[in-house]
């Protein structure tokens, strides 16, 4: 029932698309090529040279004749020699000034004051140190040289006597003591408190065992 209803729709769509086509397969493109062909091609390439010939060609002529022409002759005959003869106002209103007042002016100048200063800076300079301060500080080095050597007599000398007095002072009363009095009193404490303390230490090491074996087995 469905069907039916649809296939009445779509039949006259379909037979209408075929219909336009057909039409514009055999009917408009052959028609549109024709009109490109004859009309529209022609037509355009007539456009164009006129373009070409009424707004192209004259345009090229007056920026070539009106501006690139003019500009190159005003480059040529009138920048060109203007900056040639500016080149050579300032060449020899400056370059050659320059290299004169460098060449007989400011090199003797410096050669002169390269030399006072060698006479006045380091001709003295060197004079002071070879004959003032080399000397001194030689003597000088040697001074502390000699010095650091007897402070190290004086140090080794006061080293020896400091352990020389630590020794007769304190370590020799000291051993004395150790010897003749501390260890006697030593032997007869441990004559006389050693052997009730090694029996009560026998008699708790006894009987902390006897408790271990009634308590665990």
């Amino acid at each position: 029932m469905i069907k039916i209803p649809v296939l009445i729709v779509v039949v006259p769509l379909r037979l209408l698309w075929d219909a336009l086509c057909w039409t514009g397969r055999h009917v408009l493109a052959p028609v549109g090529r024709w009109v490109y062909r004859w009309i529209l091609a022609p037509a355009g390439r007539a456009i164009a040279w006129l373009i070409n010939y009424l707004l192209v060609v004259p345009l090229v002529f007056l920026i070539r004749y009106l501006i690139v022409v003019p500009a190159i002759w005003i480059y040529r005959w009138i920048l060109t020699p203007i900056g040639h003869a500016l080149a050579r106002l300032a060449y020899y209103l400056l370059v050659v000034p320059v290299r004169w007042c460098y060449r007989w002016i400011l090199t003797p100048i410096g050669h002169a004051l390269a030399r006072l200063a060698h006479w006045l800076i380091v001709v003295p300079a060197v004079t002071v140190w070879e004959y003032v301060l080399r000397p001194v500080l030689r003597a000088a080095g040697a001074a502390v040289a000699w010095a650091w050597r007897v402070a190290g007599y004086v140090s080794r000398a006061a080293g020896r006597g400091i352990a020389a007095l630590w020794r007769w002072l304190v370590v020799a009363p000291l051993r004395w003591v150790y010897r003749w009095i501390l260890t006697p009193v030593g032997h007869a404490i441990r004559a006389v408190l050693w052997p009730p303390v090694r029996a009560a230490l026998s008699a708790a090491r006894t009987a902390a065992r006897e408790v271990r074996l009634a308590l665990f087995g």
